[in-house]
């Protein structure tokens, strides 16, 4: 299915990546083995989270990975230090998502409006602020003379039109967030399809 063409590709990428810009640099901190167990003590384990935050945003940006799925967190070389052999816990990464998410610097990919119930496995990472991927959008609207057309999502995703856009071939649930921020704003309107690949955009003039 197309879940499984967009883990290859993520994977593919995250590998092209990492050979053209090398390897990234961790902090001293990475190599503390007390930073890979939540720390019991609140204060202590505020400051851990804060720098789990700033370690996942950098990271995150530095290979531009979009997505970061918690339960596959043990096999990712962020949240596993294979020279120390630790690796944050299933309740550590949970800990860590949760504070990202509140925190504003990620949100639920999944299951954000299932309540309690739904599985929430995977967050979407905001190294770049929903507020910039909405500018980024809107420039292009406006640049194309896009402005009270009506666009598919897909066509944003994977059209000829947005090739070399920053926001081109990003995963759909991270467009649809900045598609949400401009309609918080005015800017937009967005139309829910009958299934999950149909939604559409209309820009609206300020």
């Amino acid at each position: 299915g197309w879940q499984g063409r967009w883990k290859r590709q993520a994977a593919e990428a995250a590998a092209a990546a990492m050979t053209q810009r090398g390897s990234f640099e961790f902090p001293p901190f990475y190599g503390l083995p007390p930073f890979f167990t939540l720390q019991p003590h609140e204060a202590v384990r505020s400051k851990q989270l804060a720098l789990w935050k700033q370690l996942a945003h950098d990271y995150c940006a530095f290979y531009q990975i979009y997505i970061l799925d918690v339960s596959e967190a043990g096999r990712h070389e962020l949240f596993r230090n294979t020279a120390l052999q630790r690796q944050l816990t299933a309740s550590g990464m949970t800990a860590v998502a949760e504070h990202l998410v509140a925190e504003g610097a990620a949100a639920w990919a999944d299951g954000a409006e299932g309540g309690e119930g739904s599985s929430r496995q995977r967050i979407l990472v905001f190294w770049r602020s929903p507020q910039e991927w909405a500018d980024m959008v809107l420039r292009w609207a406006e640049s194309m003379g896009k402005i009270n057309s009506v666009e598919t999502v897909t066509s944003l995703l994977e059209g000829d039109a947005t090739v070399g856009q920053a926001f081109h071939g990003i995963p759909r649930e991270l467009l649809m967030v900045a598609l949400q921020e401009l309609a918080r704003r005015g800017r937009a309107t967005v139309f829910r399809g009958r299934a999950t690949n149909q939604e559409g955009v209309k820009f609206v003039p300020a």
